[in-house]
């Protein structure tokens, strides 16, 4: 998997990110209609339509077909009655990717302390820098889970850092609406900051501590504005006990 290098930790990232395969003509295809989905071009519920794909990729449907076997394969499309469709996820869901998250983060964040060097605490500085000094909201999001990704990265697991591309892929399309919460950047940064001085200080115990709680707050924050689509459209849902 490929190491963020200084340089590009302030990019947008993209066909580089770890977990995404951008090789040849089928993987490229892959990509984008992947990152229309990232981005909400269809929300969850949408409609996948092969023909309309093709036609606005200029291709064949065999590839577009391809693409969508492999988006159903990272769980973020699913067959309905009228073909592919982007996958809707319950609170409960959330809830659940959220705990194998935490789970792998704080991992992450202790492997990151035991083998990170000096240059992987400053890309992790610089990313958190730029996201503090963004204005613009949507870039601040995009900055916010690129800090995590390089986080995973200083790990020096791929492992964790394959299966967390991949849950985090699956959160990206609730989003929108959860980041929105007023104060919740905010918060993000200052929780960011505490856990660079911990890592910084080689302090396992907080460190872990606080990517915990810090995606504790994240994932009712999630959870919460997920709850809040749903009663305003009627449909009743609970958190499981």
């Amino acid at each position: 998997m490929p190491r963020e290098d200084l340089e590009s930790v302030s990019g947008s990232g993209g066909a580089g990110e770890p977990g995404v395969d951008a090789g040849g003509a089928k993987g490229a295809l892959y990509q984008v209609i992947r990152q229309e989905i990232l981005a909400g071009n269809p929300p969850p519920g949408g409609a996948l339509q092969e023909v309309a794909l093709s036609s606005r990729h200029g291709v064949s449907r065999a590839p577009v077909r391809d693409a969508l076997l492999r988006l159903e394969a990272d769980g973020l499309v699913e067959r309905g009655p009228r073909g592919a469709v982007v996958r809707v996820r319950t609170p409960d869901e959330i809830f659940d990717i959220y705990q194998v998250r935490i789970a792998l983060e704080a991992e992450a964040v202790e492997s990151a302390i035991r083998h990170a060097t000096e240059l992987d605490f400053a890309r992790l500085a610089l990313v958190h820098e730029n996201a503090v000094a963004e204005t613009d909201p949507a870039r601040a999001r995009q900055l916010h889970a690129r800090w995590h990704r390089v986080l995973a990265a200083a790990s020096r697991n791929d492992t964790i850092c394959e299966v967390l591309e991949r849950l985090n892929s699956q959160l990206a399309t609730y989003e929108t609406r959860s980041l929105a919460e007023p104060g919740n950047l905010t918060h993000s940064h200052d929780e960011h900051l505490q856990i660079i001085d911990a890592m910084g200080a080689r302090d396992v115990v907080t460190a872990r501590d606080l990517i915990t709680r810090h995606l504790q707050r994240t994932r009712d924050v999630r959870v919460r504005a997920l709850l809040y689509v749903e009663d305003e459209s009627g449909v009743g849902s609970h958190l499981a006990d």
